[in-house]
């Protein structure tokens, strides 16, 4: 075995000792001219079949920017004393994001395909292969921080594409989809605005019913009140109100405490006792009485009359529409025959340079 590998050691060492002659070489190149010619020349051949047998591809694109904020504004809906009923302020980056987030849903893709039977201009039999393969990979999203000017916010600039085989198909794929998504996404919010506008009505009015029910119960026990004094005020023969006789006392018990306390009612007298049950027992409408009774009814009615539309309401700004694509996406046919041919040079030189070694070693064997 030493022997051996001695003997491989210093074959190894005669080849690397020796000057390579270039005339050698170029005597190599011409021996083998035809298989190197070969070699280029079928790696050139088989690369223009594969980059004209290869399927066409169109990418369409569109460009999108944040919608205006008069598309925004019927969102935040207030009443005449000032009062807004969301929370925070619905501005158009809130609607815009909520956007490019449902633009990159697989819930909306499959939606537009499944709905719209894309699946059947694609030969694959598995639909979600097919939903896959031929639409969700094919979209792509790229967004770009632009700011217009220093007195403006910063703009989020969204441009998404489609890859399609079918050029026509691609961009009106694509504009179909965006304008699926944007009136989807208009309409999520303003179906939660009107229902929040339907759960804020219900609530004024269930305050009314209650302040209305709260102020007859009041007026009962008001004459209960009236009516058990009237008969202490019949007792004593107090049948008028005594002059300086208050309806309300104030007795200041400290600078930070003071004690409110009423007069008894019997004190008034039988005639006013008895004037003002026989008022309250005829009174048959307590609201003029009820304190905010009408501000919450104006509340409730300004309501009634609105309604947000979808109509005035946009998610996005559609700032070029995709239109049908001139210049094929893929194949880029001189760039495969350029590296097919790049690659059988490649190969034809590491064929010469192997023929040669091999043919060095044979003459030094």
């Amino acid at each position: 075995n030493w022997k051996k590998k001695l003997k491989s050691h210093s074959w190894m060492r005669k080849i690397m000792s020796e000057e390579i002659n270039l005339s050698s070489i170029f005597d190599r190149i011409i021996q083998k001219k035809s298989i190197l010619i070969g070699i280029i020349a079928t790696s050139f051949i088989l690369s223009v079949i594969y980059a004209f047998h290869k399927d066409e591809t169109y990418k369409a694109q569109a460009y999108l920017i944040p919608p205006e904020s008069r598309y925004t504004q019927p969102l935040n809906v207030f009443l005449d004393d000032g009062y807004r009923l969301s929370r925070e302020e619905i501005t158009p980056s809130t609607v815009y994001r909520v956007f490019m987030l449902n633009l990159q849903s697989r819930k909306y893709q499959r939606k537009y395909f499944f709905d719209n039977n894309l699946h059947q201009h694609f030969d694959e039999n598995d639909l979600e292969k097919s939903f896959t393969n031929n639409f969700y990979k094919n979209l792509n999203f790229v967004l770009e921080s632009k700011i217009t000017s220093r007195d403006f916010r910063e703009q989020q600039f969204l441009t998404v594409s489609f890859i399609h085989t079918n050029p026509e198909q691609a961009a009106s794929w694509l504009n179909d989809y965006i304008k699926m998504v944007s009136n989807s996404t208009s309409q999520d919010f303003v179906d939660g605005i009107n229902i929040l506008i339907k759960n804020t009505k219900k609530t004024f009015e269930s305050e009314i019913i209650s302040k209305k029910n709260l102020e007859r119960k009041i007026t009962q026990d008001r004459i209960v009140q009236l009516q058990e004094a009237l008969i202490i005020a019949r007792e004593l023969g107090i049948n008028d109100r005594e002059p300086g006789i208050s309806n309300q006392q104030s007795v200041i018990l400290s600078e930070d405490e003071s004690i409110h306390s009423k007069n008894p009612i019997y004190l008034y007298g039988t005639r006013a006792l008895s004037a003002e049950i026989k008022a309250l027992e005829k009174r048959k409408n307590t609201d003029s009485f009820i304190s905010g009774l009408r501000q919450l009814e104006q509340k409730a009615k300004s309501l009634e009359t609105i309604t947000v539309k979808v109509s005035d309401v946009r998610s996005a700004q559609l700032d070029q529409a995709a239109t049908v694509p001139q210049v094929r996406h893929a194949p880029k046919r001189k760039l495969i025959v350029f590296l097919g041919t790049f690659l059988g040079g490649f190969i034809a030189f590491v064929y010469l340079i192997f023929s040669f070694i091999f043919s060095r070693q044979k003459n030094i064997s």
